[in-house]
């Protein structure tokens, strides 16, 4: 009897852990960020208490290069954070890149922005921070342009 209870403990113990790693987090989305990504890092503070800083550089943020996406927590340290990167008024291919772990409650990663036609661009990028179940989404709005283009050109 003593081997039944075990066996259904180590089977219950498994189901709670694939559920868990299975389980579709809560979304929570949150208002747009009121601050200009192009002039710096913009600092907001989640619901569960954390702040994030998060960065897109170099500045101004351009189209077609290398670009470095950062996020820096405090509080607490998110399982996972993505970013999610579409044009506002013309939809682009998927740009999703997952912002890896750096130490000290910093994640980055790497992209680059596709070239609209008009040579300049509206982007949102939507910052996502997992945390034990909730994800939070916080939408940041910009302009990018090519690099070709002069201050002029631009929106």
């Amino acid at each position: 009897m003593a081997s039944l209870a075990g066996v259904l403990a180590l089977l219950a113990a498994a189901l709670y852990g694939w559920y868990a790693r299975n389980a579709t987090p809560t979304d929570v989305w949150l208002p747009r960020a009121t601050c200009d990504l192009n002039a710096g890092a913009c600092r907001q503070t989640l619901p569960n208490g954390a702040s994030v800083v998060f960065a897109i550089t170099p500045h101004p943020i351009p189209s077609m290069e290398d670009l470095t996406l950062s996020a820096a927590f405090s509080a607490a340290t998110p399982e996972r954070v993505d970013v999610d990167l579409n044009g506002t008024t013309m939809k682009m291919a998927a740009n999703q890149p997952r912002l890896l772990p750096v130490g000290n409650n910093r994640f980055e990663g790497q992209t680059a922005l596709s070239v609209c036609v008009t040579g300049a661009m509206q982007w949102q990028a939507v910052l996502s921070a997992e945390f034990g179940g909730t994800r939070y989404n916080l939408p940041f709005v910009f302009d990018a342009a090519h690099a070709a283009l002069t201050d002029a050109d631009r929106p």
